[in-house]
């Protein structure tokens, strides 16, 4: 069964990641070191609920992020905690090259083996000025998929009809918050990769969300400090 899983979550990142360059997120399990002489590392927690259906939560896939005109997805992301009909809450983190990057979304999926398959995509579409050799907070992001009304978007894409709906991705539409917790987020963070304590921080949060297809422009996000 477990074979399965992962021969189905192959294919639907190949099919959904088009071409996109994928790659592991930089804080991982397996690393005791970043080296962000090249690229630096962006990194924010992001915490997913599924109030439209809650016996369907679903996992953070990856992260999408543009830069010079390249797509680069990012997979495994850091589990903090599992919260059962409660949610997921994620460490995310990308590593990038000084300059302009686009944040593009953060897919989701659930998955029940043989039987269901949806994917969710929260879209960002937020310019970030990234500083050289730094590990940069972005923020903490708390996403959560609720009842679509009326015209909002969907969570979603409708098809395949069955598994987006069973899902309440089609059905559902997401509510964003984004908040500074940057001095208890990096605490965890370290805690969790203490090798990131020797390297210089910085903090470029994201501005509050909106869904892009409501978004009169796309606001650049700057650096507001660095601290050692």
């Amino acid at each position: 069964m477990k074979i399965i899983a992962r021969i189905a979550l192959l294919l639907t990142m190949v099919v959904f990641a088009g071409c996109a360059s994928v790659s592991k997120m930089p804080l991982n399990d397996k690393v005791t070191e970043v080296d962000t002489s090249q690229k630096s590392i962006l990194v924010g927690k992001l915490s997913i609920r599924n109030d439209n259906k809650p016996s369907h939560q679903p996992n953070l896939l990856a992260v999408f992020v543009n830069q010079n005109e390249k797509d680069f997805s990012f997979t495994k992301p850091t589990l903090v905690a599992d919260l059962d009909k409660g949610g997921k809450e994620y460490f995310i983190s990308m590593a990038v090259e000084p300059g302009k990057a686009k944040l593009k979304l953060a897919r989701f999926m659930r998955q029940v083996p043989l039987l269901l398959n949806a994917m969710a995509d929260l879209p960002f579409e937020y310019e970030i000025d990234v500083p050289a050799n730094q590990v940069v907070y972005i923020g903490n992001i708390n996403a959560i998929i609720k009842p679509r009304e009326d015209d909002q978007p969907r969570a979603g894409q409708v098809i395949p009809l069955i598994d987006q709906a069973v899902a309440g991705f089609s059905n559902g539409t997401f509510g964003v918050s984004i908040t500074d917790n940057y001095a208890e987020d990096m605490k965890a963070l370290e805690e969790k990769y203490p090798f990131i304590a020797n390297q210089t921080l910085a903090k470029n949060l994201l501005p509050s969300w909106t869904h892009p297809e409501h978004r009169e422009d796309e606001p650049t996000i700057l650096a507001e400090k660095a601290e050692e």
